[in-house]
């Protein structure tokens, strides 16, 4: 009995621990569940900021299409009215029946719209089994000598002598508008200035100019003037070349985007280079450092997810992917909005302060789509020459600069041309006891999206240092002090990185 009951007892542990377990287990998978869930939408944010190539805009007309089109021989009046005549087949049995019946029951059948001018007379026999409705009706008319055309949906039954009085018809209203032509030609022309307010005035007028009505000469009549001081077009014209060139003016002079680069420019050592390589957004993978305002990353790496108490509600969240050292820490305080803009500047901060680079310049500059802003910082070194036995000082510059031309190509995304140029200093050779000059550039051409950072590398500059070191006294002694020096040889690499946000200015609304 008393066996029986510790046995009981054992399973009725067993059970109770079993429950634990269970219990425990679900608890911590719903914990890793939420943990998941957080890190798939922090690694979410992350594909998305990466940034994507920009599709190809789907536009109207198709150049394929277009060359096909004109590659298609002209086809005239008469065959282009043929194509629109109904192809049902009828079958028709009628003996001397007056044509103008015969042509309505025709387009009673294909329930086609009818007038049949009132010269069309006569009568005519046809038996036609299954034949094509539009070869029935051009053989009626070649029989009977009569002809057609369509007047919208209309299709107008006529006689060769209403045809040639649709021809007079023709000419008459071609000879009046010809003279009223001849009146617009010496009626008053108007005289506007107009104020143009974002485009280039002189190069609206040379495209505006060929819209102006030609005399019999080939001379426009009338002129555009460009007023310099103003910015403004003084136009003569008539009041029909008036209205369409007001109307290009309207939609030709128009606000362009204005777009604001930011750039970080440093040098670091080639081994910080590779250490900053920046993502936006968390991603959930082994060896990185996570950061979020707030929270100090010293010496965190891996999966750990440190938030100092700040829910990461927003994209604050700052990764590391080229695995850094243990010892690179970075602590930052304050919540920021802007991931793409804030972030960036005080990890460089930071890592200026903690020895690991040197800010040489943070210029940010606005400028106008298509327009370039350029950025230069340095010094003009003079150079002595001689001429004809006399001295002449000369200066050529020494900077770094940054060339930056945007293009606003549809919504948010952004065309750069960049073009960059580093100049230094070499004491080491000189010329005619003037220092070398060493240049270095870069240019490319990338595509971005409103808020996107890219990094231009590459710019690299190797430096030799030699230090010696030993006793004192004893080192400097000749020949024996070799045994009591040493020296060192140290090789270093740096690396000037450009860092260039673009931002496009929002439109501000009319007041």
């Amino acid at each position: 009995m008393k066996k029986r009951k510790n046995t009981m007892g054992m399973v009725t542990s067993c059970m109770l621990i079993g429950f634990y377990a269970i219990f425990t287990v679900g608890c911590t998978g719903l914990k890793s569940d939420n943990k998941n869930q957080m890190f798939e939408k922090w690694r979410i944010r992350a594909e998305e900021s990466k940034g994507y190539s920009p599709s190809k805009r789907k536009r109207s007309v198709r150049a394929d299409e277009v060359e096909t089109t004109r590659a298609k021989p002209p086809a005239d009046a008469q065959t282009l009215a043929d194509q629109r005549l109904p192809k049902k087949r009828i079958t028709l049995k009628m003996h001397q029946t007056d044509i103008a019946v015969l042509l309505r029951a025709l387009a009673r059948a294909v329930d086609q719209n009818v007038i049949i001018s009132e010269n069309v007379k006569g009568a005519i026999s046809i038996n036609i089994k299954q034949v094509p409705w539009d070869q029935t009706f051009l053989g009626i008319l070649k029989t009977q000598g009569l002809s057609y055309d369509f007047d919208g949906e209309i299709l107008r039954i006529i006689t060769l002598d209403d045809r040639k009085n649709d021809l007079a018809k023709l000419e008459a209203e071609s000879q009046i508008k010809a003279k009223k032509r001849e009146l617009a030609l010496v009626e008053p022309l108007i005289h506007q200035v107009v104020d143009i307010d974002y485009a280039d005035a002189a190069e609206l007028k040379t495209n505006l100019e060929k819209f102006l009505t030609e005399k019999t000469e080939g001379k426009p009549l009338g002129a555009i003037m460009v007023d310099e001081h103003t910015n403004s077009l003084i136009i003569q014209a008539m009041r029909d070349d008036f209205k369409i060139i007001i109307s290009l003016i309207e939609d030709l002079d128009r606000p362009t985007s204005q777009i604001h680069i930011e750039a970080h420019i440093v040098e670091a050592t080639s081994e910080t280079a590779r250490d900053l390589g920046i993502q936006w957004g968390g991603l959930h993978d082994g060896g990185n450092a996570w950061l979020f305002p707030g929270a100090n990353s010293t010496g965190v790496l891996g999966e750990t997810l440190s938030t100092g108490g700040i829910n990461p509600t927003s994209n604050f969240a700052v990764n590391f992917p080229a695995a850094l050292s243990d010892g690179f820490g970075l602590t930052l305080g304050a919540a920021v909005e802007d991931a793409g803009r804030s972030i960036l500047a005080a990890q460089l901060s930071a890592l200026q302060r903690e020895g690991k680079l040197n800010i040489l310049s943070s210029p940010s500059i606005t400028t106008l789509d298509n327009q370039a802003a350029v950025i230069e910082s340095g010094d003009e070194v003079p150079f002595q020459t001689v001429s004809d036995g006399e001295v002449q000082v000369e200066y050529k510059k020494a900077v770094l600069s940054l060339k930056v031309t945007p293009h606003v190509i549809q919504g948010d995304t952004l065309k750069l041309t960049i073009a960059t140029s580093k100049d230094e200093l070499d004491f080491t050779r000189t010329v005619g006891g003037n220092p070398t000059i060493i240049t270095k550039k870069a240019e490319t051409n990338v595509i971005l999206f409103n808020g996107q950072t890219t990094v231009i590398g590459g710019l690299n500059k190797e430096t030799d240092n030699k230090a010696e070191a030993g006793i004192p006294g004893l080192k400097d002694i000749p020949f024996f002090g070799y045994f009591f020096k040493g020296e060192s040889l140290r090789n270093k690499m740096e690396e000037v990185l450009i860092f260039i946000t673009p931002h496009i200015l929002e439109e501000k609304e009319a007041m």
